[in-house]
């Protein structure tokens, strides 16, 4: 029961996010200057990780704090050495994090433009876990996400091997925000029941279902346009065009949002696997194109 609980806070989604988007910055290096050193480069994203999965495991130590947030089932006794694994556990991973900093520091790896977008990072992770535990900013949180598990990934695996910025950094994230935030709303609608249901505040229970799920197809949408744009400001079309390979699964996704907004029985686990396709599968395709050019 007390594994079950812990395993259950890690959010798998969000995590595999943040490493697939930690892959894609390191390829983006790696086609444009090649990665100078594989240690950082595996140290920033275990230190990525790591942090990641303490941030989990300290909204779990705050949910336990409130007696009426307890699991299902679980006994005083359970909760307490919840609390104590997770909290345990917690120290390990930011101990980690912490001897990978520390170790960058000696070796004289921060420079000043690593150093601000550690401080961003650190900043986006604080901002992430309040966003958990404050009622006042669960509505904010997917953007909150997006910053810390889309943004600041490739961001770091870049800056970790060069001191100069390139246009494809930004050119490859930003049509990559919408399909994330696009698919954090569908689980947010699929949950919006019981949000309702217990007081929780999301951005779907702020501003309506319906609302959220035109927001959600716009999302799509709005994702392959940024796309397109970047395919004008000069992104390389022999990398870029394999994305829109993606489309149809990006319109079949929009079409069954629709049907549950015009009343017919809502195919979760469908739409899940379709917005999360529109989401992994444009990394991966531009992920390896930069890793083997």
């Amino acid at each position: 029961m007390i594994f079950k609980t812990i395993l259950n806070a890690v959010k798998p989604f969000r995590l595999i996010s943040l490493i697939v988007m930690y892959a894609l910055g390191a390829g983006i290096v790696q086609y444009v200057e090649h990665i100078r050193t594989w240690t950082g480069c595996i140290q920033g994203g275990l230190l990525l990780l790591m942090v990641g999965l303490s941030l989990d495991l300290l909204a779990l130590l705050h949910t336990l704090s409130d007696h009426q947030r307890f699991p299902e089932g679980m006994s005083l006794i359970a909760v307490k050495r919840t609390r104590l694994v997770a909290a345990l556990t917690a120290a390990s991973f930011l101990t980690v994090a912490t001897t990978i900093f520390i170790s960058w520091v000696v070796e004289c790896l921060l420079w000043q433009g690593l150093g601000f977008l550690l401080s961003a990072f650190i900043a986006a992770g604080v901002a992430y876990y309040l966003s958990r535990v404050m009622d006042a900013l669960r509505p904010f949180q997917i953007f909150i996400e997006a910053i810390f598990f889309i943004v600041t990934p490739p961001a770091l695996a870049f800056f970790l091997q060069s001191h100069e910025s390139h246009r494809l950094l930004t050119m490859a994230v930003i049509g990559l925000i919408p399909t994330f935030l696009a698919f954090r709303l569908l689980v947010q609608l699929k949950q919006s029941p019981d949000d309702l249901h217990y007081g929780r505040k999301t951005i779907v229970t702020e501003i309506g279902w319906e609302k959220a799920m035109v927001l959600h197809n716009a999302m799509i949408l709005l994702s392959y346009l940024l796309m397109a744009l970047c395919a004008i400001l000069g992104f390389p079309w022999f990398l870029l065009w394999p994305v829109f390979l993606t489309l149809p699964i990006g319109l079949l996704e929009i079409w069954l949002m629709e049907r549950v907004r015009l009343g017919k029985k809502p195919l979760w686990r469908v739409m899940q696997v379709a917005s999360a396709s529109v989401f992994f599968i444009p990394i991966y395709l531009l992920g390896f194109a930069f890793w083997i050019r």
